[in-house]
């Protein structure tokens, strides 16, 4: 069984492994071997992790042994939008709902009308996840380097409104 739980400052070195294990396996052969080490630190630091934790932007899903195995980081941007940043689930943990736990307690408690989130148009878990999960796509931008970045956008109640 999954739950899903607000992270704490005591999670955060686990949030970093499982983003950094994480982040390895899905870009290694995508990415170059340095643009996978500069995303995972840049991503999964103690520094950033930490921040999003203490302003409760950080959810973790963990497994009945209590150990962390996925993570979302979301943040509302304006009356409008809340964007997710980071949803990532340990290699060993996928398939077994952590991801799908994770992105329905984000909608669920959601403030604004829209929910976003972004991915690399070369990464096709990320694609058919988000798309079984009512996200629409609304752009595809160019990223450079011949990279391009999907945005979709789910609609939804937001917590608080009548449904």
């Amino acid at each position: 069984m999954i739950r899903v739980r607000p992270a704490t400052a005591e999670d955060v070195p686990a949030l970093r492994a499982v983003g950094v294990r994480t982040w390895e396996a899905t870009y290694a052969g995508v990415l170059s071997d340095a643009a996978v080490a500069r995303g995972a630190a840049e991503f999964f630091n103690d520094w950033s992790l930490g921040a999003a934790v203490r302003a409760g932007r950080m959810l973790v899903a963990v497994d009945d042994g209590d150990a962390v195995v996925g993570l979302l980081e979301a943040d509302v941007v304006d009356a409008v939008r809340t964007m997710v940043w980071k949803l990532y689930v340990a290699p060993e943990a996928q398939r077994r709902g952590a991801g799908s736990v994770l992105v329905e307690r984000a909608l669920a408690t959601a403030t604004t009308p829209e929910v976003r989130v972004e991915h690399d148009a070369r990464n096709a878990v990320a694609a058919a996840f988000f798309a079984r999960h009512g996200f629409a796509v609304d752009a595809v931008e160019e990223a450079g380097d011949g990279a391009r970045t999907v945005r979709r956008v789910r609609r939804v109640s937001p917590r608080g409104a009548p449904r």
